[in-house]
């Protein structure tokens, strides 16, 4: 039996059509059918993910005389696991619910000496019937709380990612169709993710143009204070954009083996 037959013959024993394994292998339909009727034989890294694919020796998909199925030690398609259009929608709502809490977490963190500056800048001012010591000691507090409050964010969001680590592995298959919904997804969403991006860089970048103003027109203290602490919502809102717009390509990423989780960068 010639490789063309094996082809043909493994392919029917798993129900696929030349489409399906097509998409499996990343070829044309075309591809395939060549393969199929000897009129083109593919190329040596095919032939691996055939033999991975199948389930057989690469012997026995070369060896014309080789008629009985040889079946390879470790069947790796046993243990890929198969994502359906289902599971895959939950995965992306589940990562965008979870990027935008970290983001959240995140921004709480840079934002959260703003109430220690406003309440020490105030108490040193005379602003606040709060004496220096117990304004600062406030604004501690205030700071401690809102870091505590972020963590237990994080923490809860990665609780709620856990079902989905064994995505992280690499080692799932997106059932038929799958994969072109979710790319077109990510195509949808890329206009997002570039504005999301570039709007945190202008921020980044802008954000200290009201305090460097004040500071060379000899604002008050007062005045500075309250743009410092400007100048830190700013960058919290910077931040959250870009852990948003940054988590949910990653999840996009993900499903598709693509960027930092292809195999091949890996």
């Amino acid at each position: 039996m010639i490789l063309a037959d094996k082809i043909l013959a493994l392919r029917k024993n798993n129900g696929w059509s030349q489409e399906e394994l097509a998409e499996k292998l990343n070829v044309s339909r075309q591809s395939v059918s060549k393969w199929e009727s000897a009129a083109a034989i593919p190329d040596i890294n095919k032939i691996l993910e055939l033999a991975k694919l199948f389930g057989v020796t690469t012997d026995y998909l070369l060896k014309d005389d080789m008629e009985k199925t040889a079946y390879s030690d470790t069947d790796e398609t046993a243990k890929s696991i198969r994502v359906t259009l289902k599971e895959a929608a939950d995965f992306l709502e589940s990562k965008a619910a979870c990027a935008k809490r970290t983001a959240l977490g995140a921004a709480m963190c840079v934002i959260s000496p703003v109430p220690l500056i406003l309440l020490a800048g105030m108490a040193d001012a005379g602003g606040s019937s709060l004496g220096e010591d117990a304004a600062g000691g406030a604004g501690v507090v205030v700071l401690l709380l809102m870091i505590a409050a972020a963590v237990a964010i994080f923490i809860t969001s990665g609780a709620k990612m856990k079902r989905f680590d064994y995505l992280k592995k690499g080692d799932f298959e997106l059932e038929y169709g799958v994969s072109g919904i979710v790319k077109e997804k990510k195509a949808a969403f890329d206009k997002t993710h570039t504005f999301f991006v570039t709007a945190g860089a202008v921020l980044c970048i802008l954000c200290s143009v009201p305090l460097i103003a004040a500071g060379v027109s000899k604002a008050s203290n007062m005045t500075l204070i309250f743009l410092t602490a400007l100048l830190l919502a700013i960058v919290s809102f910077a931040v959250y954009l870009f852990i948003t717009a940054g988590s949910i390509k990653e999840g996009f990423d993900q499903l598709l083996l693509e960027g930092e989780f292809d195999p091949e960068v890996k």
